[in-house]
């Protein structure tokens, strides 16, 4: 349970360690309850444990992060209001809890928020938590504080969780797709071609002579022509093809639901555009190219090889060509 929970994904990892251990320490008060006679409030504890439990199963199960964080806000929400309300100012800590849970158990801040204002608005309407009115604006001005803070805290933490991936999938000089992205999404390609046959390409490419571009111009127009070359791929060809870095001067497109003549064709428009685009100060910049399009069966390796290996052909016959 606990290997297959650390490669879970983050934000369900907190979902399901948090109902799990809410769950957890929710049943002993609710044991509790039914020995000291308050059963009402045993019966609400039992069925607060039990959504809890389900839910959790159910995102462990089937892997819905979002719609699972979000039961868990409404669930936690609702019974700490009626835990509030059935036990007055003692049942109010549990709302402390729930405050902060809200922020962090979905990533969506706006129905966290909204749902904030809704359960203690009821709280403050129906007042039977609070034994005077000093109490009860004491509460909701601190209650208000903490879900301030937690949304901040959390949309803090969502921003900087954001530029943290962004970092680990692109490449800071191109802006292309690094080469763990690229087996990733070479591997989904393989599976949906499995299931579905539909035709796939790879297309390598390799930047003609740029070690003598490096020599006489220098590494900062070295990694000028790799940006500029990397920025005119992107705006040259289709939404919903995939760009890598593949290494140094290579690079790497994942071109989906493309036969090889699509492919060839987009190949030759990247090898025309290069060719032809200027670079201040410097000779024409040329690329060679290499197509596979995908056989059944084969693994990432073969079909990334047999990319490499014509583009080597497209090497040795001159460069500056496709190669299929």
């Amino acid at each position: 349970m606990f290997k297959r929970l650390a490669t879970t994904d983050f934000q369900l990892k907190i979902v399901l360690l948090y109902g799990f251990f809410s769950a957890a320490i929710i049943t002993p008060f609710a044991v509790y309850r039914f020995l000291t006679g308050a059963t009402a409030v045993g019966i609400l504890d039992t069925c607060i444990v039990t959504i809890i439990t389900g839910i959790i199963v159910y995102g462990w199960k089937f892997g819905k992060t979002e719609r699972t964080g979000q039961v868990l806000v409404v669930v936690g929400g609702f019974g700490a209001l009626m835990s509030s309300e059935m036990l007055g100012v003692v049942g109010l800590f549990w709302m402390y809890v729930a405050i902060v849970a809200n922020f962090f158990l979905t990533k969506n801040l706006r129905f966290a928020t909204i749902f904030t204002i809704f359960i203690m608005i009821l709280l403050a309407v129906t007042g039977k938590s609070f034994a005077d009115a000093a109490q009860m604006w004491s509460f909701l001005a601190t209650g208000f504080l903490l879900a301030l803070l937690s949304f901040i805290i959390a949309q803090q933490y969502s921003q900087q969780r954001q530029r943290l991936e962004h970092l680990a999938m692109v490449d800071p000089l191109t802006g292309a797709f690094n080469r763990r992205v690229m087996e990733q999404e070479l591997h989904m390609a393989i599976e949906e071609h499995a299931r579905k046959s539909t035709p796939m390409a790879v297309i390598l490419m390799d930047i003609d002579h740029f070690k003598q571009v490096n020599d006489l111009y220098g590494h900062d127009k070295g990694d000028f022509v790799l940006s500029s070359f990397a920025d005119s791929i992107k705006q040259n060809t289709r939404q919903n093809d995939r760009f890598f870095r593949y290494g140094g001067e290579e690079f790497l497109m994942l071109v989906k639901n493309a036969k090889p003549e699509e492919a060839a064709a987009i190949a030759e428009k990247i090898r025309h555009t290069t060719e032809y685009s200027t670079k201040p100060g410097m000779d024409k910049v040329t690329v060679s190219l290499g197509i596979a399009s995908i056989m059944h069966g084969e693994s990432c390796e073969h079909w990334v090889a047999r990319a490499d290996a014509a583009m080597y052909r497209a090497k040795q016959l001159g460069r500056n060509r496709v190669e299929l």
